[in-house]
């Protein structure tokens, strides 16, 4: 083991994560007469709760219609039948209730946080009902919200590491659902009329395309009787149909002139694994040793030893479909070529040797930590639930994630790497100016 990764395995050290088996989570799971997912934290100690919605509905749904998933979840709290905007917000904000939204590829999420004293919960549920069940979808919020919508979609596309991922997707997904990860195109945005969100709530927003969380001082009755009261005031019986196959593509290298002081770069690799996949956590440590941390390969090997960036990292994407691993980083434009070259060989060693054991104990440690972390705020575990349920995980998942991290092997790297990465395909794209290309510098001499 060299000092390094001595240093680092001792600053995890002290922690005892076998203490994780006094915490374990009592999670109970079922699912409605409407199809309804749900999973529920029993959490007594404060007086609140967190609910998290995530339906089926995120921007791979588009279709024909750019930009008619993200406008319709953007939509959601712009007033319902009931009430305006203006009055929406007031009643929430006297109410002490915070209300948020997201969308992602596959899905868009609706949450709440609130007291639970009976005369906050009940008006508060009420209108997270209404939100997410009978939105208003006025015209001229409609017209306020394209305003909005259009400078930052723009924005993202002149944002140097978010265009290296949309670039990566779309190549390595064109003519699929996922081919577009920003979900919009301006031409969609301008265009989506009423109509078009009414119908795509009327479908995507069924209580039978929704997982639901919740976490909280709440009795199972009461954790039931509000997710009736949710699902019986939405649609009813549709549900996404499976994505189609992703296409197959051969390796490429692309670049996207942009002006800037340096260029953003992305290694993405399709993978074939999905959360519920027995060798998914294999390929969470992998991409952990790859890129967490300042002691991963990827940082020792670009900025430690070398100097050429300040920061490189690695980050899985599962998708239903299929997903990716992106290797990122930044570096001067004089080296795009040299800093591809030195990333694919060492990609190529980590594929064919795996990682040691020290880099896999400290990776174990790294996600262990974070993931106690996130168990024990009730938010962040809403979360985890809900991303479980969405894709599959069993209802004990928060009880057997850190016995599979612990069962995975060097040797079980190595093999998931090599058996469920597809090398064949990869796309390196950088964003950026285009400069003279020159070798890297050679490596500091470490003669005294």
């Amino acid at each position: 083991m060299n000092d390094s990764n001595a240093t680092a395995l001792q600053s995890v050290q002290g922690r005892d994560f076998s203490h994780f088996d006094d915490i374990r989570i009592q999670v109970q799971a079922w699912r409605t007469q409407s199809g309804t997912q749900v999973r529920f934290v029993r959490r007594p100690e404060l007086p609140m709760v967190d609910l998290m919605l995530y339906f089926n509905a995120g921007t791979a749904l588009d279709g024909d219609t750019s930009g008619v998933a993200a406008l319709t979840l953007h939509m959601l709290d712009k007033g319902t039948t009931a009430l305006d905007a203006t009055q929406y917000a007031s009643q929430i904000e006297r109410l002490g209730a915070q209300v948020k939204t997201s969308i992602r590829l596959e899905h868009s999420s609706v949450s709440l946080r609130c007291l639970t004293a009976e005369q906050v919960l009940d008006p508060a549920i009420e209108l997270f009902t209404s939100l997410v069940a009978s939105p208003a979808f006025a015209s001229a919020e409609l017209a306020k919200m394209k305003g909005q919508l259009l400078p930052y979609q723009a924005s993202r596309h002149t944002t140097p590491q978010l265009r290296t991922r949309l670039e990566a997707n779309r190549y390595l997904f064109a003519g699929h659902p996922y081919g577009n990860p920003l979900g919009t195109t301006p031409e969609g945005i301008e265009t989506t009329t009423v109509d078009q969100l009414v119908a795509f709530h009327r479908r995507a927003y069924s209580a039978n395309n929704l997982c639901v969380a919740m976490v909280g001082d709440l009795t199972r009755e009461q954790a039931e009787a509000i997710v009736q009261r949710i699902t019986q005031a939405l649609p009813q019986g549709w549900a996404a149909a499976q994505l189609p196959e992703v296409p197959q593509v051969a390796s490429k290298t692309i670049h996207v002139e942009l002006a800037g002081a340096s260029n953003a770069m992305v290694l993405a690799i399709p993978m074939s694994v999905r959360p519920d996949d027995p060798d998914y956590p294999a390929l969470v440590l992998a991409s952990e040793v790859l890129g967490a941390g300042v002691d991963s390969r990827l940082l020792r090997e670009l900025r430690l030893k070398r100097g050429l960036t300040y920061g490189a990292s690695s980050r899985l994407t599962p998708h239903e479909a299929g997903g990716l691993l992106n290797i990122e980083w930044e570096i001067a434009s004089a080296y795009i070529t040299a800093s591809q070259s030195l990333v694919a060989e060492l990609l190529e060693t980590f594929i064919a040797q795996g990682p040691t054991a020290a880099e896999l104990e400290l990776a174990r440690n790294q996600l262990a930590g974070r993931f106690m972390s996130a168990v024990a705020g009730n938010q962040t575990l809403a979360a985890l639930l809900a991303g479980a349920a969405r894709h599959g995980q069993p209802a004990n998942h928060t009880n057997l994630y850190i016995e599979q991290l612990q069962a995975v092997t060097p040797e079980a790297v190595r093999a998931v790497l090599q058996t469920r990465l597809e090398w064949s395909r990869r796309v390196f794209v950088s964003v950026g100016p285009t400069a003279d290309q020159r070798p890297l510098p050679d490596l500091p001499s470490t003669d005294q």
